[in-house]
């Protein structure tokens, strides 16, 4: 039993690990492009960018239609998720013979930005896929994954040009097989062990929907983009292949890596709730630390607001991945995951078109009026909602000082009803403590284990009691205890 028992647990562990693994590899094929060394491109044509949104938002509108029409499990689809990696895979082939010089025309070029993204479809699979999980694993996966993305960032670095590329090319294929792998590993008896803890998820996230509208969060996580991408602009244009790229993927990397290690270290010391609301307050400052850098240094400061830069991406992406499990409205928080990293898209696709093309052709104040406005519409938002944290919070707690003042005070008129129908028919000080057990519903055999006797003497003193009070069963004695406990409360 113990050996079967510990190869279940280590065949838990696997699926676990390798589902990590090919989380990691997916966020790094989603971040292609931030491989800096490898690659320059031009910023995107306002068509590419709209072909990239409209992609993106046709296709979570189809799972969010068939999801809502028919539950189902997306993660299992083995053709859609060959058919990703393989449109993700020639994408990439498109984009390293642009790398490579190959002028490709527009029509094809927006083709090769559009396949790019099919990971991202992928993420928001492996989002699903950890639905199915606890919330603490979900994360813990999470934080690794992120790591783990930083680290090949840095890593692919120590190869040739050619051999990096041929590496990047197995990211996604990888990615899918391990997903698959993983869905095939993951045992019934470990999913029912998850669907606990997931009830108990769904209990506890009740009163943060209540008191979080989604729709905030939404925006939160688009505004942060905004933010975001006019900082990475500035990484853009330091970009020439060589040894600036260079310290600009090591030090993303590191921020990327630091990120996973503090979103692990905080969760294990955090309940869920604390957890995700520190990392809301704190993304804000994140971004407002790499803009005053950037402003005071400007590209002499990219490797310093890097670090912060690459923390805030992975936040907004944790955001992504964490919050829509607290909203689970017919019970499908996939549809909250898919318009949540909509949300993520649809505020990078404003950023790159706000701040990096509409500047252009309408001045640089324009720039400077939008970072602004966003970053105005966010400090008002927090702020407001830092004051409602604290009045719930303090309203909750008195409701909880209220309800155990009541439950005490109940189970002490409880009591003493208890004491005086036991009084009343002569019970013994033993069968007194039977009478309170089955006054509160419970059978022979817990009064057994409560009282640590026998189920046969548990047996005869229940028999004892309905003899005395002359009665047949122990809903007629509930009957008589709820009469005496109502006197009781009307005499306080």
């Amino acid at each position: 039993m113990a050996e079967g028992g510990n190869s279940e647990t280590s065949g838990s562990a696997r699926w676990l690990v390798a589902a990590t693994i090919g989380l990691a590899l997916c966020i790094a094929s989603t971040e292609y492009e931030r491989y800096t060394a490898l690659w320059v491109f031009e910023t995107r044509s306002p068509a590419e960018l709209a072909s990239i949104v409209v992609f993106i938002a046709a296709v979570l509108a189809v799972l969010i239609n068939r999801t809502l029409a028919t539950p189902r499990r997306f993660y299992r689809s083995k053709p859609l998720l060959v058919a990703l990696a393989a449109v993700q895979t020639a994408g990439l082939a498109g984009r390293c013979a642009q790398a490579l010089g190959v002028q490709l025309s527009e029509p094809l070029g927006i083709a090769v930005s559009v396949a790019m993204h099919c990971a991202s479809i992928l993420f928001v699979l492996y989002a699903e896929f950890f639905l199915d999980v606890g919330v603490r694993k979900a994360v813990s996966a999470f934080a690794f994954g992120i790591a783990g993305a930083g680290i090949m960032q840095i890593a692919v670095l120590a190869f040739d040009f050619s051999v990096a590329v041929g590496i990047l090319f197995f990211f996604a294929p990888v990615s899918v097989g391990l997903l698959m792998w993983s869905d095939s590993r993951y045992l019934d008896s470990a999913r029912e062990a998850e669907r606990e803890d997931i009830a108990a998820e769904v209990r506890d996230s009740e009163g943060f929907a209540r008191d979080y509208p989604f729709w905030e969060y939404c925006i939160s996580i688009a505004l942060l983009e905004v933010l975001l991408i006019a900082l990475h602009s500035t990484v853009i244009m330091t970009q020439d292949s060589g040894g600036a790229s260079f310290t600009i993927q090591v030090t993303s990397g590191i921020g990327t890596v630091i990120a996973g290690a503090v979103f692990y270290a905080l969760l294990r010391y955090l309940q869920e709730t604390e957890f995700l609301e520190l990392l809301r307050i704190l993304a804000l400052p994140l971004v407002l630390v790499a803009l005053y850098i950037s402003a005071q240094f400007g590209a002499a400061g990219v490797p310093l607001y890097l670090v912060p830069l690459a923390v805030a991406y992975s936040i907004l992406l944790l955001f992504v991945w964490t919050v829509p499990r607290n909203y689970r409205k017919g019970n499908a928080p996939f549809v909250f995951t898919c318009i949540a990293y909509f949300s993520y898209r649809a505020g990078w696709a404003l950023g790159v078109y706000g701040i990096m093309i509409l500047p252009e052709r309408c001045g640089g104040l324009l720039e400077t009026g939008i970072i602004l406005a966003a970053f105005t519409v966010l400090l008002i938002s927090s702020a407001v909602r830092l004051l409602q944290y604290r009045r719930n919070s303090a309203r909750r707690l008195d409701k909880a000082k209220e309800a155990s003042e009541l439950q005490a005070n109940t189970d002490i008129a409880f009591s003493e009803a208890c004491s005086r129908v036991a009084k009343r028919y002569q019970l013994t000080p033993r069968e007194g403590e039977v009478l309170v057990l089955l006054a509160r519903g419970r059978n022979a055999r817990h009064i057994a284990e409560a009282l640590v006797i026998s189920d046969g003497t548990a047996r005869t003193h229940i028999m004892h009691i309905y003899q005395k009070m002359e009665i047949s069963s122990q809903q007629v004695l509930m009957d008589i205890v709820d009469e005496e406990l109502m006197r009781v409360m009307e005499e306080r």
